[in-house]
């Protein structure tokens, strides 16, 4: 019997249909750092590997790869899945591993899908979110931005975003795509990913207990929903560029936004606030990210949701950057931030009841 330490990390892998998930996979199937993972995919048969199967039934099949990762193919519910590994691996039926990466489906919105594995009782104790990864097609993705709110939702929800067919795409082609991921997605690191290749452990750490999540290492992701301007040199591409007007006539459904609280927030006046407002919006809230100053507390602490689901705050040894104000960033569609600054102003008390809305629109520096 295998008895589980630590939550397994969940990772999932997102992006629209043709962004090149599968082949991704199949590249990063073959490396050491997958020794120790269990990868839940759409139909073990699309992964090209040979590899040695030590479980088959109707359901779903599990393969061994040379590297010793498990490949799991799903054609039922996610979260049984995810239980059925954990059990196996328990009772020692299957080698021990530390990580899980659920590939979606081309179509899933990733809301639905962390809600099921993340809100499940049987796993609320055996698995961590680790954070969401999207391909982005370098080639077709701003036609598909325009086309289908399924590839807005999935772009929106992640917390790092793989370039895909970069090595066929010219310099306008990814820079108008970098410009459209500003409005949609600002701050989340962007990685290039040619030929498929790509680290392997360039997807795992963007959630990591008790360390400062990537997308809050560079300031750009508050300066970009609050519109200020990085300097020179300072953090991502293109990350400058964001504009209200852009954000606006590029996804007309989707719109990102930035509550700051100068003032030290009560932890638990904030977490209510928090899942009162996902639990009544939660469908039109892509995703939620902050980092807070809260009472009592020197070191920062983390927040982040997706739709209905808040994950447990976490703590982190440091602030990134001079500015201790709370800043909470938004990615909605069909919701006003009016209603969103209502929720927390109903729910804290004082000074601290009044946060500033800031959306992309052009202002200096501080």
């Amino acid at each position: 019997m295998t008895t589980l330490r630590h939550p397994v990390a969940l990772t999932v892998l997102t992006g629209f249909l043709g962004s090149g998930k599968t082949t991704l996979l199949n590249r990063l199937l073959r490396q050491a750092a997958m020794s120790r993972c269990a990868v839940v995919v759409n139909e073990i048969g699309e992964i090209g590997l040979d590899h040695l199967l030590i479980g088959a039934t109707r359901e779903r099949s599990v393969a061994l790869l040379e590297n010793g990762c498990l490949c799991c193919g799903a054609r039922g519910e996610l979260a049984d899945t995810v239980d059925l590994l954990l059990g196996q691996m328990e009772r020692g039926e299957i080698p021990p591993f530390e990580r899980v990466i659920v590939e979606t489906t081309g179509l899933a919105r990733p809301g639905p899908v962390l809600s099921e594995l993340l809100g499940d009782e049987r796993l609320a104790s055996r698995i961590a979110l680790d954070g969401v990864v999207a391909t982005a097609d370098a080639l077709h993705m701003q036609g598909q931005l325009a086309r289908h709110a399924q590839a807005r939702e999935q772009l929106a929800a992640a917390d790092a975003l793989l370039i895909t067919k970069t090595d066929l795409a010219d310099g306008p082609t990814l820079g108008a795509l970098y410009a459209a991921l500003d409005a949609l997605n600002p701050g989340a690191p962007r990685i290039r990913v040619e030929h498929g290749e790509i680290d392997a452990e360039q997807l795992f750490g963007w959630l990591a207990p008790h360390t400062l999540p990537a997308w809050l290492r560079s300031r750009d992701v508050l300066l970009a929903a609050s519109g200020e301007t990085p300097a020179d040199g300072d953090g991502l591409p293109l990350q400058s560029a964001m504009r209200l007007a852009a954000q606006r006539n590029a996804h007309p459904d989707v719109e990102t936004f930035c509550l700051t609280f100068d003032a030290p927030l009560p932890l638990a006046a904030l977490e209510t606030a928090l899942t009162v407002l996902l639990a009544y919006h939660g469908e039109q809230i892509l995703r939620v990210k902050g980092i807070c100053r809260v009472v009592g507390e020197d070191a920062p602490v983390v927040v982040h949701g997706v739709q209905q689901l808040l994950h447990e705050p976490l703590r982190v040894a440091a602030w990134p950057d001079d500015d201790r104000r709370t800043r909470l960033v938004f990615i909605v569609h069909g919701i006003s931030p009016d209603v969103v600054r209502a929720t927390f102003t109903h729910f804290l008390s004082g000074e601290e009841a009044a946060p500033t809305i800031q959306h992309g629109e052009p202002s200096s520096n501080r």
